[in-house]
């Protein structure tokens, strides 16, 4: 399904609906973690409104100065995680380093 465009495009709007939020689990990524067991619900209950995403090191919000930095560091913590334990794990000490309110910045469910 994900290598047909129009399904994949389907499938990533649902996953962003409503918008506004910042999916900690990328899009992008959405095939890795379903291998790991991650529902689309659970990507979706996992986000953080966009305008309480603020970033440090460098500074800036999400969709500004900053946020393109942060995304492709998050891609590479996914794509380099060996499993989804690893990911939520790297995941924390990246946002001790790069979020405003360290690891308290993420999900509930993502803090470790």
């Amino acid at each position: 399904m994900w290598e047909n465009p129009k399904l994949r495009k389907r499938i990533e709007d649902r996953i962003r609906r409503p918008g506004g939020y910042h999916e900690w689990h990328l899009v992008a990524r959405t095939p890795k973690f379903k291998e790991w067991g991650i529902s689309m619900n659970d990507i979706k209950e996992m986000r953080t409104l966009t305008k309480d995403v603020k970033f440090v090191n460098p500074p800036g919000v999400h969709g500004g100065e900053g946020s393109t930095v942060a995304h492709n560091q998050i891609l590479r913590i996914i794509d380099t995680s060996k499993d989804y334990e690893t990911f939520v794990k790297r995941l924390n000490n990246w946002a001790e380093d790069r979020l405003e309110s360290g690891k308290m910045g993420l999900p509930i469910e993502l803090r470790r």
